[in-house]
Formats: C-alpha cells, structure tokens, sequence
C-alpha cells in the first residue's frame, strides 16, 4: 500500500485502475498500490500531465516514447516496453493532445 511512500509524478509511468484502487507503476520497475479510484487520482491538479487514454489508466506524457495506429486502433508505447490500447471514446483527444496526425494508416 502507499501508507508512508512520497511518489513524484515525474517518476511515475503510469496509473492503472483496480477495482477501488489505484496501482503505480514506476519508472525503476516499483509498483505501489492506493486505496483511492483512479478518478480521483485524474482530478488531481499535481497529474495535470499525465492522459487519461482508456478508463484503465492514466499515463505520464513524459514516458510516451511511441504512438501508432493501425486501422481505427491506436495504442501507445512507454519507455519501458509496455504497450497500452487507447479507447475508441478518447481516440481522438488523446492525438489532439498529443499532436498525433489523426490520418489512420492502414499497416505498421
């Protein structure tokens, strides 16, 4: 649990929702657990930049090393190798936040 840690946004990946909780996933491999809803976590202003991609996770921008698309599908891949899917619903603000050219390509 995340009773008596510190965590600083800069060095979380991600955070992935749990039921009614919160999992961290670190950049040096750490995984800490919260008993608060990922909502909470996606209100709160010191996560401004993290991006909200699906309702499973919310993902540091600074970790974002790869974005692709194949047909409508796009996922995104971290600087440590995982990938995330991005949902249909926020498909399209997660390329405006990003920058991402909303063309869809037809293959990797």
């Amino acid at each position: 649990m995340l009773k008596n840690h510190t965590l600083f946004s800069q060095d979380i990946l991600y955070l992935k929702a749990d039921i009614n909780y919160t999992e961290f996933y670190m950049n040096n491999g750490k995984k800490f657990t919260s008993s608060f809803t990922l909502k909470r976590y996606a209100e709160d202003e010191r996560l401004k930049d993290f991006l909200r991609v699906n309702k499973s996770y919310l993902v540091n921008r600074k970790y974002i090393e790869d974005c692709r698309c194949r047909y409508k599908d796009l996922r995104i891949y971290l600087t440590n190798g995982d990938e995330i899917k991005v949902s249909r619903r926020r498909r399209m603000a997660v390329q405006e936040s990003l920058q991402i050219n909303t063309s869809v390509s037809l293959v990797d």
